[in-house]
């Protein structure tokens, strides 16, 4: 894996209360699991002072999170820019290590839907975007990791599809 970042400067120019002008960036790194994540950078014009958000966002890919940022606006960075300060106020540093992925919980358990039926796993699976299949195919362990990475909506959704039937039979004959 690379250790690529990408940035997204933003033209308004934020005014703190004690009168210090900052520039806002986004800044975006790969993980080692291939998806983006990304966070909101405070630099004061000064050059005196850089300010953080923890992570923002996590996006499947560099082009998601190149439009996530694109779309962030003058209330949005109004937000993250308290949060940022309240962070440096508590002392937080670091941020999360690209190469320790987030883990995150799934949002449904397949096996149990599916005891509900198939064919209502499959409604549910179709329902819900890349990342959060992405995350059930991973921690069910229903996909080889690198599969997970690179597989499209439809083919991750085929093959929880596909292992969960095979566990499903293969109780049926015990």
């Amino acid at each position: 894996m690379t250790d690529k970042t990408v940035t997204h400067e933003y033209a308004d120019v934020l005014e703190s209360l004690v009168a210090k002008r900052y520039r806002a960036w986004a800044i975006g790194r790969a993980r080692s699991d291939g998806r983006w994540e990304g966070w909101i950078e405070f630099v004061d014009l000064a050059g005196d002072e850089r300010l953080r958000t923890d992570i923002e966002t996590r996006q499947s890919n560099e082009q998601a999170f190149r439009y996530w940022a694109a779309g962030v606006g003058p209330a949005y960075l109004e937000g993250a820019f308290k949060r940022a300060r309240s962070r440096a106020a508590d002392g937080s540093t670091g941020l999360a290590s690209p190469l320790s992925p987030v883990p995150r919980r799934a949002v449904l358990d397949p096996f149990e839907v599916d005891a509900r039926g198939e064919r209502l796993l499959a409604a549910r699976l179709r329902a819900l975007d890349l990342d959060r299949i992405r995350d059930i195919a991973l921690e069910y362990e229903l996909v080889p990791p690198k599969i997970a990475a690179f597989a499209t909506r439809a083919e991750l959704i085929v093959e929880i599809l596909a292992t969960v039937a095979t566990a499903r039979r293969e109780l049926a004959e015990r």
